[in-house]
């Protein structure tokens, strides 16, 4: 009896592994340009069948999935849907003053009005030593990814960008890393335009540099002339929202 019964399940095991080796499968490769690939192989695996794979190329910000071609499809669309340009954008950029004490206080954080102030200020207090912070003014732009923006902030300060999505290249010796769903802001600069006493206008550099940003992400920018200076000014990018058109 025991014998039969062995004998059986080895029938029926080799019958199981016969029939998956016939089931049909496709393998496509998938390129993502916006989407992480750690988000999108998280959002693939459970779709995957008993006969399903999924191998992840990080340098190259691609996803192989082979499996039966119907469950291949709903991948597709999956990572369709999500691996779309953040086509809109919208920032605000808050800019500050870092001077001396004049009148021999304690280290103050002059209030600019917001929610998050305390968390704000206790970053400044830890990131520039000034013992006076002031705000001198802010902007918010929005548009779309791949054009360039530009605004005016109070006494004469003005900042110009272009936001677009992050390049990739596929030359590079160790390939390129998954930035994930952020923006770039390339040429971001901040100018300050001073009238001359016979009326002409000058126009000064003060920052130019590129930022990397995620949603809801705050980065802060110091602008002096030494990095023990006494005075200097502080950007606060805040990447309020970005997404889809």
């Amino acid at each position: 009896m025991a014998r039969r019964t062995l004998s059986f399940l080895l029938v029926a095991f080799v019958a199981a592994v016969t029939a998956a080796a016939d089931v049909e499968t496709v393998a496509r490769v998938f390129r993502l340009d916006f989407a992480s690939i750690s988000e999108v192989s998280l959002a693939v695996q459970p779709m995957l069948s008993e006969s399903g794979s999924m191998t992840l190329h990080p340098s190259r910000s691609r996803i192989t999935v082979q499996d039966r071609p119907e469950v291949v499809d709903r991948v597709a669309e999956l990572i369709k849907e999500m691996d779309r340009a953040p086509g809109r954008y919208r920032i605000k950029v808050d800019l500050l003053e870092g001077r001396p004490a004049t009148d021999g206080s304690r280290e103050n954080v002059t209030p600019y009005g917001s929610a998050d102030q305390l968390q704000t200020d206790q970053r400044l207090k830890s990131m520039f030593k000034f013992p006076v912070i002031r705000r001198l003014g802010s902007a918010s732009l929005e548009g779309e990814l791949g054009t360039s923006a530009a605004a005016k902030i109070d006494r004469g300060y003005e900042i110009s960008f272009i936001a677009q999505a992050p390049e990739y290249s596929e030359n590079a010796p160790w390939g390129s890393p998954d930035p994930g769903n952020k923006i770039q802001l390339r040429q971001f600069v901040l100018t300050r335009v001073t009238v001359e006493p016979d009326g002409t206008q000058k126009s000064e550099v003060l920052l130019r540099t590129n930022m990397l940003l995620s949603p809801k992400q705050k980065i802060y920018v110091g602008a002096g002339k030494a990095e023990d200076s006494d005075t200097g000014l502080v950007l606060i990018v805040d990447a309020q929202e970005f997404g889809s058109k």
